[in-house]
């Protein structure tokens, strides 16, 4: 009972940190990018991007980032403190011979730049170099250390991750503002990426070490522990390859067949697609533990399914309105914040956020994969998709460039997350997905629907010029939307949660 209590308190105030982390980045990104983007230039700002797509790619974990997560909550759920320790000594070895072997990777990447991105420059070439070579050295020096998200996960150390992860944004675009006033430019944003993010890594560090919540065993050589993370890890692996590919490897089909101004485009709708996601997946790892335990005490796929849809309408409650607020404002938005030349973002950035409106809401089925170790199902769907995403991607990026991408992707997501993995909830996890889609979409579909009418009736009798009056715009949507969800959509038990937020956080200021 004290776990569970420490647990919901612990969920609670770290979903609190996730989402005030994600405000101040949505906020930053719209007051910072833009001016970024000026101080530095479009063809940049491409560059910038397709750098950090490529070392993203290069730098994928494999698969151990949730296999520490999965194991070392189990591992936490039985007690069983000293496989815990040789787990971790294992994987840190393992994280080792990887990252040394990504180190010769991106060496021979390098040498092949001047004929992989043909549409850039000679002088784009050069900075792309330059740029490349500091991120590269950045990652390869911080991706040993990328177990301790799973770490502190497993030990439900919620608050502190969304508390160093909330300073560590508002310190790098701080820094970011501060390079940029003082002249310099984009050698300087990729510099300050990496020591913030080596800072945030010592902080994490320093706090595992004095909380004490693991002990490492260098030493340990289990085969059976070996095999039990390479038989979870290969399926993971091709899940965040998929994904990592599906993303990063676009800017670079566009850098090969559209140029750096293409980039730029599907660097914004990346962006908005980027935002959207964080915030909803702020709650889905701080269920890991839970579901964990729930599968592991009663395996009856009811409790799973009932927790499916709670978390899944509070899911949509937070991803409908950017959906649907995107939606019928997102052009105009677009215009005013970046200028015409981004207009064709909004487009891009539809496509890429389309299918979120059911995936992103079915984010707990993805956690009971994990946790009941039949992940290897949402592996043949992530394959599925990117497949889909890449082949369709390079055919028509050459005619509608980065728009291209953005109809690629969005094909590929419908079948491969959309379609098939609602087969494999139905299926495998034995959920039923058509109540979920009853209790979710079908009961919130009225302000949803209202919200869009009135979206769209706001747009053509209400065109502003200022960004300043478009924010009024856009939280009077708001508020509209969560008047719709109080009386036609939310139940007891979210009323109750909204007040609860409402509360607390009125209490604070």
């Amino acid at each position: 009972m004290d776990a569970n209590l420490n647990s919901n308190r612990q969920i609670k105030l770290g979903a609190v940190m996730s989402y005030a982390a994600i405000i101040f980045n949505i906020v930053a990104g719209l007051l910072y990018t833009p001016w970024m983007i000026h101080k530095i230039g479009q063809s940049e700002y491409g560059l910038y991007t397709l750098a950090i797509s490529v070392i993203g790619f290069f730098t994928i974990d494999f698969g151990l980032g949730e296999a520490v997560s999965r194991f070392m909550s189990r591992y936490n759920v039985e007690g069983n403190k000293e496989k815990a320790s040789d787990f971790l000594g294992i994987t840190f070895k393992l994280y080792v011979v990887i990252d040394i072997l990504i180190i010769v990777f991106l060496l021979i990447f390098f040498i092949f730049i001047d004929n992989i991105y043909k549409e850039l420059t000679p002088i784009e070439l050069y900075q792309f170099k330059i740029v490349f070579s500091i991120a590269a050295l950045y990652s390869i020096t911080a991706f040993p250390f990328m177990p301790l998200n799973g770490i502190l996960i497993s030990n439900e150390k919620f608050v502190f991750l969304k508390l160093a992860d909330l300073l560590h944004k508002v310190f790098t675009v701080t820094t970011m503002v501060i390079i940029l006033v003082l002249g310099y430019k984009l050698y300087a944003l990729v510099t300050v990426n990496a020591v913030t993010g080596l800072l945030l890594i010592a902080f994490k560090l320093s706090f595992i070490q004095k909380s004490k919540l693991i002990s490492v065993n260098f030493k340990a050589n289990d085969k059976g522990i070996l095999r039990s993370i390479f038989s979870y890890s290969v399926w993971t692996t091709i899940i965040v390859t998929s994904q990592r590919f599906i993303m990063n490897i676009t800017p670079t089909v566009l850098g090969a067949f559209a140029g750096s101004v293409q980039i730029s485009l599907f660097a914004i709708a990346m962006a908005i697609e980027g935002y959207v996601w964080t915030f909803a997946n702020a709650l889905n790892g701080l269920f890991l533990p839970k579901v964990s335990r729930i599968t592991l005490d009663n395996k009856n796929p009811v409790e799973v399914e009932n927790l499916m849809i709670k978390v899944g309408r509070i899911q949509l409650v937070m991803t409908g309105l950017l959906i649907v607020g995107f939606l019928t404002m997102g052009k105009e938005f677009m215009i005013l914040w970046l200028g015409e030349n981004f207009k064709d973002s909004y487009y891009i950035a539809m496509l890429l956020i389309g299918t979120g409106i059911i995936t992103l809401t079915q984010q707990i089925g993805n956690t009971a994969l994990i946790a009941l170790n039949e992940i290897k199902y949402r592996a043949f769907c992530a394959l599925i998709a990117a497949g889909i995403s890449f082949t369709l991607s390079i055919f028509l990026s050459q005619i509608y460039g980065a728009l291209g991408s953005g109809i690629a992707i969005f094909t590929g997501g419908l079948i491969g997350y959309v379609i098939g993995m609602n087969i494999v909830y139905y299926k495998v996890l034995e959920i039923n997905v058509f109540r979920f889609f009853k209790e979710c979409h079908f009961k919130m579909a009225i302000p949803l629907t209202l919200t869009c009418i009135a979206g769209y009736a706001m747009q053509y009798y209400w065109p502003v010029e200022s960004l300043g009056i478009f924010l009024i715009k856009a939280c009077l949507l708001a508020c509209i939307y969560l008047v719709l969800m109080w009386f036609a959509a939310f139940n007891q038990f979210e009323k109750g949660l909204f007040m609860e937020v409402f509360q607390k956080a009125r209490s604070i200021f």
